[in-house]
């Protein structure tokens, strides 16, 4: 866009008035939702005039300017209070205008779907209104901020609200928010009679390590899973095309196969290190079989104190998200007047372009199976905890993908109920740090080995159920958070973790060790990783916990020691990309065509002293080797739509890219 018309723009955003040039004519077709913007405020009784400031002309002069696939904007936020005025609901005593409408009447002039964000299971005013509706607590209290399943709230408040979306305002959708990560055991006396009426347990337990605590908290689980059925079979009664998610749900957080009918699944990366965060959200949603976008917070937000992030920053988050398949959103804050800020306009609409360049060859691609983290929700859901969906028990997962993407190496993530299928795709398999997974895993897993996979079982404990397929005894005394000396080839590392000394058997090679200082002439007995044959495959065991510790000690040698053992089980990788450790790589497929995508991740985002960062130093001459069967007919650089040359030898395209600013895809041409 000119210069002379970006000022014409902020000038009518700043005067409340749009030029005749600048209307949109509505489409007939909605977009889905695929490049969008939230907002909200979470409005209270104290916000007397909503709307003061919010005109026609400024959200029409934001669509105009930054032109997303969706809008999702405040109704209800985690105080309970409408930012409408409601006929149903808790809202202020008065309003200046009803901003809801206004958003609706300039979305559909623009062919843009809007949707709401709603807060679902967290409504402070509804329980100060009605008390006896909160969530009993394991004290016999009523909760003052989370409402019970088992209350009217369901019935006599947020599903009257919703279909007063869907038929009044006639809106496309909603995302409920504060749900199953406020989600904790009920004690309210329904639920409890339920319970023991179900399984037999007269005594319902009150602390995580009470007897058949596990039982009760599943109980309460598929309480919540009835919860969202409920809710969202009444939105499609009351509109069939309305479209509606519980944000987190089935998720990284949650775990567990779709079961309920929600139309896609969504969820807010917050914190300041969202890079990662976003990449290990995404592989946790990607394999769910819905549609699914991510949203990134557009500020950092740290000790009461905040910044907005740089386009750069934001667009890194985006990457990560856009090479996955999925969706990207942004979330920018309101006014207490519900308007937005439209000096952050520009910004948005520099994401949201940077997101619509890289539609074609991301969204909703295949990502071609290449290693997979199993994510074992049998053994996440026995780690006892007073939140029922919830981060728990995540940071080993975390920390591995963390060093497997640092290495350049293509990752996904596999569930519990999405292996049968999918399991003998992938050349590799990391089982990380999960103690005692489902049996039934157990022997799909060797079963995997025996016929030709490759799997690195990771961790201290999780190593001793596979002891006989790695082929080592366990020697000495278990090394609970000890502090040793690590060294692998060249390097050496003084670390604090579990460790499990073993002694490895005929046929088994070992590789690294712990050293008695830190120095290479004093090598212990102690290997640090071991493989071997196992059938048709390999099986590497690695005998200390290390994902946690990547997290906040990122190093080279536990990252190095991880893709040593992938490189020696001749796994076959598609593509490796080699000149830099600072590039993330996914490899997907669309259209009968392969991507590689590449993305850098320099700068500063995993410094905990950094808030925001406006600078991503461009990476310069990587080289990407791409095993095909045959020549390609060409190599494109998308979306700058580049021509690249490569050689083709010994089957592979070897690629030189002279430089990769934030996020480039390279396309394979059959």
């Amino acid at each position: 866009m000119k210069i002379s018309v970006w000022i014409s723009v902020m000038l009518s955003m700043i005067l409340g008035t749009v030029s005749v040039e600048a209307q949109v004519v509505a489409t007939e077709k909605e977009p889905k939702r695929f490049a969008g913007l939230h907002f909200d405020f979470h409005a209270t009784m104290d916000d007397k005039e909503i709307g003061e400031t919010f005109t026609f002309e400024m959200i029409d002069s934001l669509l105009f300017v930054t032109k997303p696939d969706f809008i999702q904007v405040d109704s209800k936020g985690h105080p309970g209070v409408s930012s409408y005025p409601t006929s149903i609901g808790n809202r202020p005593e008065s309003f200046n205008k009803d901003i809801l409408k206004i958003w609706k009447e300039v979305t559909k002039k623009h062919g843009i779907p809007l949707y709401v964000h709603y807060s679902g299971l967290w409504d402070d005013m509804a329980l100060k209104v009605n008390p006896d509706w909160g969530r009993i607590n394991p004290d016999n209290k009523y909760d003052k901020n989370v409402v019970s399943i088992a209350s009217p709230y369901l019935k006599e408040l947020m599903i009257p609200q919703l279909v007063e979306f869907a038929t009044v305002y006639e809106l496309e959708g909603a995302w409920i928010d504060g749900d199953n990560w406020r989600l904790g055991p009920d004690y309210h006396p329904a639920i409890m009679e339920a319970f023991s009426k179900q399984t037999g347990i007269a005594t319902v337990p009150r602390k995580i390590s009470d007897p058949n605590y596990f039982e009760w908290a599943e109980f309460n689980r598929k309480l919540f899973r009835d919860y969202i059925t409920d809710y969202v079979n009444a939105a499609h009664e009351a509109d069939p095309d309305f479209n509606i998610t519980s944000n987190w749900s089935f998720s990284s957080m949650m775990p567990e196969p779709v079961d309920v009918p929600v139309d896609f699944l969504s969820g807010d990366v917050a914190g300041t290190n969202s890079l990662y965060s976003s990449a290990f959200e995404s592989r946790c949603l990607a394999l769910q079989g819905k549609p699914w976008d991510l949203m990134s917070w557009s500020f950092a937000w740290k000790n009461n104190m905040k910044a907005t992030k740089s386009v750069p920053q934001l667009q890194q988050e985006a990457a990560e998200v856009l090479a996955m398949g999925g969706g990207f959103q942004t979330y920018w804050q309101q006014n207490r007047d519900g308007s937005p800020e439209p000096h952050h306009f520009l910004k948005m609409a520099e994401i949201i372009r940077f997101s619509q360049e890289r539609k074609e060859y991301c969204y909703e691609s295949d990502i071609i199976p290449q290693i997979a983290l199993l994510y074992s929700t049998y053994s996440w859901k026995r780690v006892p905890t007073t939140g029922l969906y919830t981060a728990h028990s995540q940071e080993a997962l975390k920390g591995s993908l963390n060093m497997l993407l640092d290495s350049q190496l293509p990752v996904e993530i596999l569930m519990d109920h999405q292996l049968p299928g999918r399991l003998e795709q992938f050349p590799v398999i990391i089982l990380p740090e999960w103690e005692h997974i489902d049996p039934a895993i157990y022997d799909q897993l060797l079963d995997y080995v025996d016929h030709g996979g490759n799997l690195i079982v990771v961790g201290a404990k999780a190593i001793k159920d596979f002891a006989s397929p790695l082929g080592v005894e366990l020697i000495g005394n278990f090394q609970q958070d000890s502090l040793f000396h690590a060294g692998f080839e060249s390097q050496t590392l003084l670390l604090k973790s579990d460790f499990q000394p073993v002694r490895a058997l005929a046929g088994t090679a070992t590789h690294g060790s712990q050293l008695r200082a830190d120095d290479f002439r004093f090598k212990g007995k102690n290997p640090l990783s071991t493989i071997r044959k196992y059938g048709a495959g390999k099986i590497a065991g690695i005998y200390l916990n290390m994902g946690d510790f990547y997290r906040s000690n990122k190093n080279p040698l536990l990252p190095h020691l991880l893709k040593s053992l992938v490189e020696r089980m001749d796994s076959k990788l598609i593509s490796t990309v080699e000149g830099s450790s600072n590039v993330h790589q996914v490899i997907s497929k669309k259209n009968n065509k392969m991507y590689i995508h590449l993305i850098n991740t320099s700068g500063p985002h995993d410094n905990p002293n950094v808030m925001v960062y406006d600078e991503v130093p461009p990476l310069q001459d990587l080289t990407i080797s791409i095993s095909l069967p045959h020549v390609p007919t060409e190599v494109t650089l998308q979306p700058e739509n580049v021509s690249l040359p490569f050689k083709y030898e010994n089957g592979k395209a070897v690629i030189q890219l002279a430089r990769l600013d934030i996020h480039s895809i390279v396309e394979i041409h059959d």
